[in-house]
This record gives structure tokens, C-alpha cells and sequence, in this order.
């Protein structure tokens, strides 16, 4: 696997072969995307399956959870995953929170052939400059990493352009992205709303109507979403325990943890690593 590795962002290519070597679950701390550039792959996030065919570019979020169903023999293609803050802070001047939560729940999008060789131009540009030793080698090659980031970000936007517009954010944008921030360094231990509010110097009940306003979730569900989102990825390891999960996330007791995942994922942990367990073995018989 051919890999690019600098600072936030790590950037390499995948064929058949490494899908097949990937557990069928992704789970990452970090943004990712997938660009199709042979063949195809079929994943499934929040229950819908999405179809990543040659040119198609597959955006994937921090802490959500990717399940691969299929792919072709002839799958070629590149794989990035990068820093969730550096991408906060790509995304900050040129979209607004209610475009941020539009590219959580809507992956996909198909490239044009212009965007498509831009997106290679860079790539192949990166692994030429990595050949070259010289005083500001590294500094230049994390130059153009950063400009592969926004190539890509702004392809994305350029074909969701019904549903992202650039936009200045405002204050309460602003509050939602130190928000997010927050909750990405503090959810394993902390999930009550007073406790952010506090971080962001607001009253729970202001910071509950304002998230509410600009991203149509509230915090309690935001919450979740990281805290269940990283409970299946640690259940996804079966060297873990339910009880190692349980402390990992700063449960008090395994049976708080086990109502608490039941309430969002409608089964207990156990089932869930019994589920996981049988997709697996099913997808190593096909």
C-alpha cells in the first residue's frame, strides 16, 4: 500500500486486496474520504448503503461507523484520513454549520473529469516532491497535503452546490464548531450538556436552543452520537470486555453503560458484539 504520511493527514492507495485484509466495520477518530478510481465499493453508514463507483467521492466523518458490504475485483483507488480539528478548521471559512451537518449525512457525491484529475494532479504531485531532499522539503510537501485537503473539500461543495452555499459564519456557527471541538476532547469522560455549556461559558438552556437553531440536533444527541459511535468501535475489538468498554467511557457501572447503549442502538452491548461477530464471518464465506 502506497501511503503518504504528514502531520494531520495521511493519504495512501487501496486495491481489492487491502479491502478484503480491512475489518468490514471502519470506525476512525478522524475525517476520511474514499475517491473510486477503478471498479467499485459498496458501503453502509446510518443504515443507508452508498455506491462509490469510478470518479465518486465517499466523505466520511469522525467518529461515524462505515460498514463495507462489497466490492469488485478491480478496485482501485485512494484512500486520506486527517485530523478532525484540521478540518474543522479547513471547513470554518467557507461554510456554515448547517453545510457541516449536511456533509455528515450526505457522503456522496460524483466528480467531474476536471475535478477528478485535479484531485490526481496533486496526488502524483505529492509523491514526486516526498523524492526530492531539500531545506523546506517538508514544509512544502505539507503545503501541498493541505492543498490536496481543500481540492477535495471544494469539490465536494462545488457538486452539493443546492445544498452548501459559502457562507460567513456567524457567532453561533462559531459556538457549534467550539462545540464540537469540546465534545471531540472531552465526550469519553463527560456527557452532560451543563458540562459544555460551562466550556463555552453558556447557560444549558441557551446552548441547548442554540445547537438545536443551527445544526437541528440537540447537544444530548450530538453527545450520543460520539459516545455510541465509539462504544461500537471498542466493541468492535473482542480483546475488549463490556466492563473494559464501560470504564473506557466513564460509565460508573456495566449496567449503566448497557441501559444507556440500548437506549441508542436498540440492543445490549453483548448482542451488538454477537451481531458484529456473525456479519463478520458471513462476509469471510462470500
Amino acid at each position: 500500500m502506497n501511503t503518504i504520511e504528514v502531520s494531520d493527514v495521511e493519504i495512501m492507495d487501496i486495491t481489492c486486496r487491502d479491502a478484503k485484509k480491512q475489518s468490514s466495520a471502519i470506525c476512525l477518530e478522524q475525517n476520511g474520504f474514499l475517491l473510486c478510481k477503478q471498479g467499485y465499493i459498496s458501503l453502509m453508514m446510518d443504515d443507508h448503503t452508498y455506491y462509490v463507483r469510478k470518479g465518486d467521492l465517499y466523505v466520511y466523518p469522525a467518529f461515524s461507523q462505515t460498514y463495507i458490504r462489497d466490492f469488485s475485483d478491480d478496485l482501485q483507488g485512494v484512500v486520506g484520513k486527517a485530523d478532525f480539528d484540521f478540518v474543522l478548521s479547513s471547513l470554518d471559512s467557507i461554510a456554515d454549520t448547517q453545510s457541516h451537518v449536511y456533509i455528515r449525512f450526505h457522503p456522496l457525491v460524483s466528480l467531474t473529469p476536471v475535478q477528478y484529475r485535479c484531485i490526481e494532479r496533486l496526488i502524483e504531485g505529492i509523491r514526486n516532491r516526498k523524492e526530492i531532499r531539500s531545506h523546506l522539503g517538508e514544509q512544502i510537501i505539507s503545503a501541498l497535503v493541505q492543498a490536496f485537503c481543500y481540492e477535495v473539500i471544494d469539490a465536494y461543495i462545488t457538486n452539493s452546490r443546492e445544498q452548501i452555499q459559502s457562507k460567513k459564519q456567524t457567532r453561533k456557527d462559531k459556538i457549534f464548531q467550539n462545540f464540537l471541538v469540546t465534545l471531540h476532547r472531552g465526550f469519553h469522560t463527560y456527557r452532560d450538556v451543563g458540562y459544555y455549556a460551562a466550556q463555552l461559558n453558556l447557560t444549558p438552556r441557551y446552548f441547548t436552543t442554540l445547537v438545536h437553531e443551527v445544526s437541528g440536533k440537540t447537544p444530548s444527541q450530538w453527545i450520543s452520537m460520539f459516545v455510541i459511535t465509539e462504544a461500537k468501535r471498542l466493541l468492535l475489538n473482542p480483546k475488549n470486555s463490556i466492563k473494559e468498554v464501560s470504564v473506557q467511557l466513564n460509565f460508573t457501572e456495566q449496567s449503566f453503560f448497557g441501559r444507556y447503549f440500548k437506549q441508542y442502538v436498540g440492543c445490549s452491548p453483548s448482542e451488538y458484539k454477537l451481531h458484529v461477530r456473525k456479519r463478520e464471518s458471513t462476509s469471510e464465506i462470500q
